[in-house]
């Protein structure tokens, strides 16, 4: 499984009248994420596990959690959920949040990222999404600080920019567009600083 098949399985599952979402959109086929939703495309196994159906939560507690495997691996899509939604997913659904890899809820932000959600995950890597040099100082240095002390290794995209992670049968791997790039001496000059301040 690589990033492209999944986001190939997304679109799939979208072109046959399933749109997962958080927030409910009024268009034609347009399906709400829900707890227990499950589907299966091209050897990957999608579980929804967040939010509740009928729950009355907005903005980012309402994101749509999905847990995604191929019977190897597998990888925690949090979308921007903080500690409330955490702690509630956790309290009911805790057995089912083991994965692989985890996308960090909310960029990293310290309203998310509980220490309890990060042991219960209990993964190898962490992968966060936020721009460089944002207002709002995401990834958190506290957050990284508890996904390191789990033994998570940490990849950011301010840092390392575009993140790919390759599944195969061997296992998985990531590649980042700055280690790509790292060996010229030149791209140096433009590195994030280490507090993305």
């Amino acid at each position: 499984m690589n990033i492209w098949i999944i986001a190939a399985a997304l679109i799939q599952c979208c072109r046959h009248g399933r749109r997962p979402g958080a927030q409910p959109v009024r268009l034609a086929h347009h399906l709400p994420c829900h707890r227990g939703e499950r589907w299966q495309w091209q050897g990957l196994n999608f579980q929804a596990l967040w939010p509740l159906p009928g729950s009355t939560a907005k903005g980012n507690n309402h994101s749509c959690v999905v847990r995604i495997d191929d019977g190897r691996s597998s990888i925690l899509l949090t979308g921007d959920i903080e500690r409330q939604a955490e702690q509630a997913m956790i309290s009911r659904y805790w057995r089912h949040l083991t994965s692989t890899l985890i996308q960090v809820p909310h960029h990293g932000s310290n309203t998310s990222s509980s220490a309890l959600l990060i042991r219960r995950v209990d993964g190898a890597a962490a992968l966060a999404s936020a721009s460089r040099y944002n207002a709002w100082r995401m990834p958190s240095y506290k957050v990284v600080q508890r996904y390191r002390q789990r033994g998570y290794r940490w990849f950011a995209t301010p840092q390392q920019g575009q993140i790919t992670v390759v599944f195969s049968a061997e296992g998985w791997q990531i590649h980042s567009l700055r280690d790509q790039v790292l060996p010229r001496w030149y791209h140096q000059w433009f590195g994030a600083p280490a507090d993305n301040g």
